[in-house]
């Protein structure tokens, strides 16, 4: 086991303006790396992310400084409850998102993704806003359920989220700003925001519960497992709704964008993945094991996952003494997996900074690839996403070809998810 040594004026000289570029100065071939004498170590190799994530998870818990955004943002849900609180949360929460209702959930998202991609016009679109836009419409209908008899409902619940969402990429990127708490003219906004989320969700199971038929939608399966006696009150399943929308629209909004970036220049590729979705429009064998045929599909998201992964970190504290590659971890020490520089790395990947897709075909063990977590906290709606995934890329390059004109490649950036600076311009014409 090897340590690497990072100089702390580096580091923070790099992190300010990219943290991109901070990963960058990971000594090669160090398991940890120290930044000089903070109590913060980077777990640089799978075999160390692997042993905090999953072996020597229970050593572990998410810090204090991230924890506290997302509540602040979110409220109290699976991505911020800890120990005992967290499994009572899953317990209930981890068979909605089951192969049982992922064929139902599926066509919503099909029916959706060929309802806003319709609306399109040819020419120069930002690919970036129109993949944000495109996600928030399958959180709506997949999670909550709406439909277009509940758009203005639906219009409020995009609007405050796209509230929360600045004030939660605002205070990750100035960790100093006051907690929500402090009534600050931004932090005021949230509250507004919030309680009209937050109204607006109760308003859809008070609905739910009325309608009396059966939907596959998350809202209302979480709906059914309270009422079979599940351990869930109204606050907790409007708190997992929010929760999950932000999950689902942000980071599959950002993998689609640098997929259809990435297609845009390979015709070819573009051309396979269009041929595959053809096949979506009416799967007689189900739509999930039609899924299971797009294997270029499955390719690229699995590339792009690997190249640009939305969460180009996981952060641990440790909360406990313990070790980790033969050194030992003081109680309270930051502990960051820079996932990104994992998936980029040559110990575990040839050509890493090559957009290669076939590097997924066959049988390859998943060392050096965790874009969803590993172990017990990894993504629960990994599944959810994949197969959003392959049916918007799919039914996209089905309806739409696509290029990019500009001579610059795009500038990744965290914004919380790893994002286009600026706009992404992709040109489409109608297939």
């Amino acid at each position: 086991m090897t340590t690497g040594h990072i100089k702390l004026l580096d580091f923070v000289r790099a992190a300010r303006t990219d943290n991109l570029a901070a990963m960058e100065l990971l000594p090669n071939g160090a398991d940890i790396s120290t930044i000089g004498r903070l109590p913060f170590v980077v777990a640089q190799s799978y075999e160390s992310a692997h042993h905090v994530l999953v072996a020597g998870a229970d050593s572990y818990r998410k810090p204090g400084i991230v924890r506290n955004v997302i509540l602040d943002g979110l409220g109290e849900n699976l991505f911020t409850a800890e120990g005992d609180r967290w499994l009572a949360k899953r317990k209930p929460v981890a068979p909605v998102f089951g192969l049982d209702n992922l064929d139902a959930l599926g066509a919503l998202m099909l029916e959706t993704v060929d309802g806003v991609t319709a609306e399109w016009q040819a020419g120069e679109v930002d690919i970036q806003a129109a993949m944000t836009r495109l996600t928030i419409e399958v959180a709506l209908r997949g999670l909550l359920g709406v439909d277009d008899a509940a758009e203005q409902l639906a219009g409020q619940v995009r609007d405050s989220f796209e509230v929360i969402l600045e004030w939660i990429t605002n205070k990750f990127n100035n960790p100093a700003l006051p907690r929500a708490r402090v009534p600050t003219t931004r932090n005021k906004q949230l509250a507004a925001a919030q309680a009209e989320l937050r109204q607006a969700v109760h308003s859809l199971m008070v609905e739910r519960r009325g309608s009396g038929g059966q939907s596959f939608d998350i809202l209302s399966q979480l709906l059914v497992a309270q009422a079979d006696g599940a351990e869930l009150t109204d606050d907790d399943i409007i708190d997992e709704c929010i929760g999950f929308m932000f999950a689902g629209h942000e980071t599959t909004a950002s993998t689609l964008t640098w997929a259809l970036y990435e297609l845009s220049l390979r015709p070819d590729l573009q051309a396979v993945v269009r041929d595959e979705g053809s096949r979506l429009v009416d799967p007689a064998g189900g739509l999930i094991a039609e899924l299971a045929t797009l294997t270029q599909a499955e390719a690229v998201t699995r590339e792009t996952l690997r190249m640009y992964p939305s969460g180009i970190s996981i952060v641990r504290s440790a909360k406990q003494r313990t070790t980790l590659a033969g050194r030992k971890i003081r109680r309270g020490t930051l502990v960051m997996i820079p996932v990104y520089a994992i998936q980029r790395s040559s110990q575990y990947w040839d050509r890493p900074d090559e957009f290669d897709p076939s590097r997924h075909d066959g049988d390859r063990d998943d060392v050096g690839y965790l874009p969803f977590g590993l172990g017990p906290r990894r993504c629960l709606g990994a599944r959810f996403a994949r197969t959003e995934l392959l049916i918007a890329l799919s039914r996209i390059c089905t309806a739409w070809k696509l290029s990019y004109d500009r001579p610059q490649p795009p500038r990744p950036i965290t914004a919380p998810s790893l994002r286009a600076e600026g706009e992404l311009p992709l040109t489409i014409a109608q297939r």
